[in-house]
């Protein structure tokens, strides 16, 4: 992805300066837009270079600190201000502070650079970067879809992207859902790049080789650990999660994590753990969490069982006539069990997260007991009854 920071690299913006925003030097520019009116939303999608020349500056309610205002609020990358004589000549405080408060890189260059240099270079800049996303999409595609795949193919596809297949090999993915609906949600553009990107720079600085992409809802990625140590990735993939929280807060991110493959025949498979952990974390509600496919314990197990149909059996065997109980009565003894069981058996804590009298927990576990005609005192029969409810849980 093209950052505002690439620019300094163009021979046609040699003479650009940054006068604020340097903050913001990391976000994605997906192309550039010369402003022709003060009004932007029907012209801009989010990403862009707004380029400010002559024509808009000029317009009767033209003022830089609300078209700036606008900008931003428009999820525009940054802007580079044409300075001289008849275009801007100064730059209000007001609007230095704003692009600071705001991490809105703001540049200026002189009145009489050619855009039409800035344009070319900066638009082959962009496509040339595409055209690697384009390969890192496909290349990560093919692994999870391609039934027909071979190792020579992959490793010569990747020589263009820095990546290398030899190796153990380990794929992850990012979930995104809504905080207020809890709900999938798709990414738009502009947070895409830039989350990729931060995770691509985050990786690449520990010298970890990464292919990247996303798709609708989720990132996926993959990573060479073949020379990563386990404790360099542990403090890896919480730095992701404080990114999004701190820069997105808007969305609620779960991390998966598959295990380390070295075949081609079981990449696929890693990937398809790390999309087990995201589908467990979202069955339990969970919100910014990371979950290790090797860390699962017993929902491991729950997973590789091919026949659903025994844990079918198992849950109904434990718990059908709880669950019928709570449906004929419209009572909660199922959710007073999980409670107390996940509170090691503690009445006192067990009414304070329910938030009734410890009496009417007792009762309640007495009739549970009575119910199952089982006894809670018994270690075995506990067991029985949480494995049960996770099971329930998971195939709900």
């Amino acid at each position: 992805m093209f950052q505002c920071k690439d620019l300094f690299k163009l021979p046609s913006l040699s003479k650009m300066k940054i006068i604020a925003g340097n903050k913001g030097l990391h976000k994605i520019i997906r192309w550039s837009y010369k402003a022709e009116s003060i009004h932007l939303a029907k012209w801009v999608h989010g990403g862009e270079l707004l380029i400010v020349s002559k024509m808009v500056i000029h317009e009767k309610d033209f003022n830089l600190y609300n078209f700036l205002k606008e900008a931003i609020s428009l999820n525009i990358s940054g802007a580079l201000l044409l300075i001289g004589p008849n275009y801007i000549e100064q730059i209000p405080q007001s609007v230095i502070n704003l692009s600071n408060q705001k991490h809105f890189p703001l540049f200026l260059i002189p009145w009489d650079t050619p855009l039409v240099d800035i344009f070319e270079e900066l638009g082959h800049a962009i496509a040339s970067i595409n055209l690697i996303n384009d390969k890192h999409k496909d290349l990560l595609f093919s692994i999870i879809f391609n039934t027909n795949l071979s190792l020579d193919y992959l490793k010569y596809q990747s020589q263009e992207v820095n990546f290398s297949f030899d190796g153990y090999l380990q794929f992850f993915e990012i979930n995104f859902l809504l905080p207020q609906s809890e709900n999938a949600i798709i990414l738009n553009d502009v947070d895409k790049d830039t989350i990729c990107q931060f995770i691509h720079t985050l990786f690449e600085n520990e010298h970890i080789p990464i292919l990247s992409s996303s798709y609708t809802k989720n990132i996926i990625a993959l990573i060479n650990v073949n020379n990563t140590s386990l404790d360099t990735l542990n403090t890896l993939f919480p730095q992701i999660l404080n990114y999004i929280k701190e820069n997105h807060p808007n969305y609620i991110v779960n991390i998966g994590i598959g295990t380390r493959q070295k075949s081609l025949e079981k990449y696929k498979l890693s990937y398809e753990q790390a999309s087990k952990c995201i589908n467990l974390a979202i069955k339990q509600k969970q919100k910014n969490m990371i979950y290790y496919y090797e860390q699962l314990g017993l929902y491991q197990l729950f997973y590789d069982i091919n026949n659903k149909t025994l844990l079918e059996n198992f849950v109904h065997n434990i718990l059908y006539s709880l669950m019928a109980y709570d449906k004929k009565y419209n009572t909660n003894l199922i959710q007073t069990l999980e409670v107390y069981l996940n509170k090691n058996c503690n009445l006192n804590q067990t009414a304070e997260t329910l938030f009734i009298h410890r009496n009417t927990i007792k009762y309640r576990l007495q009739r549970i007991e009575e119910i199952t005609n089982t006894s809670l005192d018994d270690a075995f029969t506990r067991l029985n009854f949480f494995n049960a409810i996770l099971i329930k849980k998971f195939l709900q």
